[in-house]
């Protein structure tokens, strides 16, 4: 049986710093960054407020949500007896946390027309 460390090249090595250098450097930098979430939500407000005015200047309108909550694929898939179970994992991808029971019941709701 040969020691792992024999088999490893010096390429392997560097690879392996490199990633003990992101994953340290990036734990060290989060511990002493501490986050501003008042200085990220005044940023994001900014910059809110700068794209409202971009598209109120070029006339451009951004087409409403529709009533159903779903997305355009969702409701796609949602349409089609045949992939309601697809319908169902792609409303949970696109909204994280959400459970299956929850999902299904508004995938359900969607083909029923209640939504």
């Amino acid at each position: 049986m040969t020691p792992l460390l024999a088999v490893l090249e010096f390429s392997d090595y560097a690879i392996i710093a490199g990633i003990v250098i992101v994953f340290a450097g990036g734990a060290a930098y989060t511990s002493r960054q501490a986050v501003n979430l008042g200085g990220l939500q005044r940023q994001l407000d900014d910059l809110q407020r700068k794209m409202n005015a971009l598209l109120a200047f070029h006339h451009i309108e951004l087409p409403k949500p529709p009533p159903s909550g779903l997305s355009p694929e969702v409701e796609r898939l949602a349409s089609s007896p045949d992939s309601k179970i697809a319908a169902i994992k792609l409303y949970r991808e696109q909204n994280p946390g959400t459970g299956l029971a929850e999902a299904k019941a508004k995938i359900e709701a969607f083909a029923k027309g209640r939504l």
